[in-house]
């Protein structure tokens, strides 16, 4: 994509077949003298920062110290649960179908539970427990094997398993303790599991 300017604003956006219908280029390529005299330039993006944390929406192509730039917005994502609520403001609740419902046609009706948008800090929480999880499920059998039949769980394997749940538990405290979503990707990314033997 490229960027027409003229007396220092933009005055098109588009490709080149756009932008000139009726030139052919070689290769379909602008050699540098064509995009000087016309005032081409390649649009360059913004920041967009981590879509896993952020919501990222996509604004104009604007002028960014003679730059053309494409511009994105980066919101961050909520961090703390929140109680769902309709556009008047009323909670929301779990809904279950309840066949006797509606002279027995049957409708979703609502529960006691309430219905929950879950922030960040919940959804991090969960990945750290699932990798904990995955980390203790191949050494699960030697638990087992010693509740049921008093063998010995190999000195490592122990080291191993300690480590891991130090590990999670160590994380789900920082996640727990982080104050904004930077804060939350520092902790997400010094994840530090065990290797295993």
């Amino acid at each position: 994509m490229f960027a027409k300017i003229k007396d220092g604003a933009i005055e098109a956006t588009g490709t080149l077949k756009q932008l000139f219908p009726n030139t052919s280029f070689p290769a379909g390529v602008a050699d540098s003298d064509f995009k000087t005299a016309n005032g081409l330039q390649d649009i360059v993006n913004a920041e967009q920062k981590d879509r896993k944390y952020y919501y990222v929406t996509q604004g104009d192509i604007a002028l960014v110290d003679g730059v053309a730039t494409q511009q994105f917005t980066n919101t961050a994502m909520r961090l703390e649960d929140e109680d769902a609520k309709d556009a008047d403001g009323n909670q929301l609740y779990v809904q279950v179908f309840d066949a006797s419902a509606n002279g027995g046609e049957g409708r979703m009706v609502n529960t006691s539970e309430k219905l929950i948008n879950r922030g960040l800090k919940y959804t991090m929480n969960a990945q750290v427990k699932s990798q904990a999880n995955s980390a203790l499920a191949g050494t699960d059998w030697m638990v087992i094997r010693k509740a049921e039949r008093n063998v010995a769980i190999p000195d490592a394997t122990t080291t191993y398993r300690a480590k891991v749940v130090t590990e999670c538990a160590r994380l789900e405290t920082a996640i727990a303790g982080a104050a904004d979503v930077e804060a939350l990707i520092t902790v997400m990314n010094a994840q530090n599991w065990p290797e295993t033997d």
